[in-house]
């Protein structure tokens, strides 16, 4: 039974991990991804494909980057695979310099 406030964790699938592990790989290759702006995010995506293909699900290593931002995006990767935030909330971190960025200001 669910306490108040608490919200049910849905654990993703193996072809949803899969699929989320592809959609990490494609954001890696997206052009402001180079940018030294991105350095972070790069690292944190790079972090969370380890973390997907070998199925991570503690935060064990993740203290070893070396941005906070990196660390942060490696701690959603390891929460997805627990239910506990969605592939969207993974893969929706903003690029500097992206079409996506100009287009919110």
């Amino acid at each position: 039974m669910l306490e108040k406030n608490e919200t049910p964790h849905f654990l993703p699938t193996e072809d949803q991990i899969e699929d989320t592990l592809q959609k990490v790989q494609d954001r890696l290759e997206e052009r402001a991804m180079s940018l030294s702006a991105n350095a972070a995010v790069k690292e944190g995506y790079e972090e969370s494909v380890d973390i997907l293909a070998d199925d991570r699900r503690t935060y064990a290593g993740i203290d070893k980057l070396k941005t906070t931002q990196g660390r942060a995006i490696a701690v959603l990767a390891v929460d997805y695979l627990n239910g506990e935030c969605t592939a969207e909330v993974l893969l929706g971190v903003p690029l500097k310099g992206s079409i996506e960025s100009k287009l919110k200001k």
